[in-house]
């Protein structure tokens, strides 16, 4: 593998050329360009290249030739007329013309640098992974790259003294701005007028010949070309009569700005512009820049400051819209529909007022519980659960056709989540399901006490979608998966009827009267101050007699308690045991133990003497 990689790399290295940078940086350029014509010449004439080739060669040194010995220059506005005219209304216009077509020229040369930009990284990376194919059009690609190389730099000197020129421009037009000669309004508002009325006949005149082309069209008339005609004429006269009304309105505003009347001024700058849209695409760009150039000259002259408040209005209007384009502008397209910023935000907002509307509803039914002193705990909790997840559910849906997902597409990540569910989330999934089983069963309530096994008792004290909270004896809470109660079975002490009948058992020794046994307890508990049921004829207290062991004769006390008696079965349990070991001892009724009776048929030491 390595030998491969070498062999790769000298391969790669061999055919690989760089950029001859003395093309277009060397110094003395054109020596070494009459060195590279002696070689071409020399190729021909010897047949070591096609005829073609060297032909296309030499153009391109020709072209390089040009490039490098042009001086870099621009055309400048002359300022002097500027200066001189003291401050001439139409100078003072045209040079705000200038430098707006100044500032055109300068995007354009940068839209030229950005396009020789690519050729060039193109070309480079043709040149230094050139195949052994086109070894023969190296020279002519360094020289094409070269060629492009020399125009980038001479754009590049171009835009600096294009920006200086600006520069000259701008400070001139703020020198001469205050001398502005601005007692003429009067003349100019009777110009607009009069040019309004060119703009209203023009218009109607597009409109009447544009009815007759049509009318021509449909007829097939001989006079649509005169038509066409005449249209192209009306069409220019309200372009120039639009163009004079512009240039008359730009003068206005400039008079507005030397008087500082900002409000004003900005106004003048939305009618402006809203009569630039209707110019032809190619006087647009010039009037769209000289609007720049006064905003620019705004800026100088009212400060940043003055000049945001001075345009709340007007430049509020485009920073919203500027923004508005931002926030709408689409990030990623899900199921053919584009998600733009704004979207991502309006969903984010309802999904906080979602969540924020559950948390207000949880306590908000918690406070109105209040109220209601004999609903249980249960039935508000199952209040809160299912009100809080069908708000968070409306708010998932509405999110989602907020942002414009049809809501058929979901099934695409359902049956994706479904799958994520078989494998990893079925316990989950398990307990989400058993607790919405549980509220509304309801065989497991807050408050009530359950039994899940020997040692886990308690009191249920909260239960959620997918968990439930059990409080035991002991002050332990302990958290119980909801499916834990749908897969066990579950003693619940106080699920129905509130009365539970307790086991006790106990046992007394062989030769004690059953009869004796049965009415010492009974008494026992008769005259004790414990809680239970001793009215219900059907549930009055019974001792039983169980079986006969070994060493004891086992019975049961069988007696009926109370829900509330039943909050701790173990501690209950206890006093009962309490009750009937005290009849017990009172009675003399004696209590067995284990024991084991050693018969000895003969002593050890009478089997000794016989041996």
């Amino acid at each position: 593998m390595r030998v491969l990689l070498f062999i790769l790399f000298v391969t790669v290295a061999a055919w690989a050329a760089p950029i001859d940078a003395k093309l277009f940086e060397e110094a003395d350029k054109e020596a070494y360009y009459k060195t590279i014509q002696q070689e071409v010449e020399a190729a021909a004439k010897s047949g070591q290249r096609p005829e073609e080739l060297v032909r296309e060669e030499m153009l391109q040194l020709a072209k390089v030739r040009n490039a490098a010995s042009q001086a870099v220059q621009i055309e400048r506005y002359d300022l002097t007329a500027l200066i001189d005219s003291k401050g001439d209304l139409k100078s003072y216009y045209d040079a705000v013309s200038a430098l707006a077509s100044l500032q055109l020229r300068v995007e354009q040369r940068q839209k030229m640098l950005l396009d020789l930009h690519t050729k060039l990284v193109f070309l480079k990376q043709r040149i230094e992974n050139i195949v052994k194919e086109e070894k023969p059009q190296l020279l002519s690609y360094q020289l094409q790259f070269a060629y492009y190389k020399l125009q980038q730099k001479s754009i590049e000197a171009r835009l600096e003294l294009l920006q200086t020129h600006k520069q000259e421009i701008m400070k001139v037009l703020l020198d001469v701005l205050p001398l502005l000669q601005c007692d003429l309004l009067t003349s100019i508002d009777s110009n607009l007028v009069q040019n309004d009325t060119v703009i209203e006949k023009s218009l109607q005149e597009k409109v009447a010949l544009q009815i007759d082309l049509e009318k021509a069209v449909l007829e097939e008339s001989t006079k649509i070309e005169s038509l066409q005609q005449k249209n192209a004429q009306t069409n220019a006269k309200y372009q120039q009569a639009l163009t004079t009304k512009i240039i008359l309105k730009i003068q206005r505003s400039l008079c507005m700005l030397q008087k500082r009347r900002n409000k004003d001024f900005f106004e003048m700058l939305d009618e402006i512009k809203t009569l630039t849209t209707d110019l032809s695409a190619d006087e647009r760009p010039l009037f769209s820049e000289q609007l720049n150039v006064l905003k620019a000259l705004a800026k100088e002259v009212f400060g940043t400051t003055k000049l945001f408040f001075g345009a709340t209005w007007h430049e509020s209007m485009a920073i919203l819209s500027e923004l508005k384009g931002f926030f709408s502008s689409t990030l990623f397209v899900v199921n053919e529909q584009p998600i733009s910023l704004s979207s991502l935000i309006k969903a984010l907002v309802l999904i906080v007022f979602g969540f924020v509307a559950g948390a207000f509803y949880k306590r908000w039914i918690a406070r109105i519980s209040r109220r209601w002193p004999d609903m249980s705990q249960m039935s508000i909790r199952l209040m809160i659960n299912i009100g809080y997840y069908l708000i968070i559910t409306i708010t998932f849906v509405v999110t989602i056709g907020s942002i414009g997902i049809d809501m058929t597409s979901i099934s695409l990540i359902a049956g994706a989540l479904s799958i994520g569910i078989g494998f990893g989330l079925q316990t989950v999934v398990s307990n989400f399901i058993a607790g919405i089983i549980l509220m509304f069963e309801r065989t497991i309530r807050i408050g009530d006490i359950i039994e899940l096994s020997d040692t886990l008792r308690g009191k249920v004290t909260d239960m959620r979608i997918r968990s439930t909270t059990i409080k035991t004896w002991d002050n332990v809470d302990i958290v119980v998966p909801n499916s834990s109660f749908i897969q066990n079975n579950v003693i619940n002490w106080t699920l129905d009827d509130l009365s539970r009948r307790l086991h006790i058992p106990f046992g007394v020794a062989y030769g004690t009267k059953v009869e004796d046994v049965i009415k010492a307890v009974l008494e026992e508990l008769a005259e004790s101050d414990l809680h239970y049921i001793s009215e219900d004829e059907a549930k009055r207290p019974e001792v039983w007699m169980i079986t006969m062991n070994s060493s004891s004769v086992d019975f049961e006390l069988l007696v009926w308690v109370e829900w509330n008696s039943a909050l701790r079965p173990n501690s209950l349990r206890s006093d009962f045991m309490i009750l009937i070991y005290n009849a017990l001892y009172r009675h003399g009724i004696q209590i067995p133990f284990p024991q084991l009776d050693l018969y000895v048929k003969q002593m050890p030491s009478e089997t000794l003497n016989k041996g």
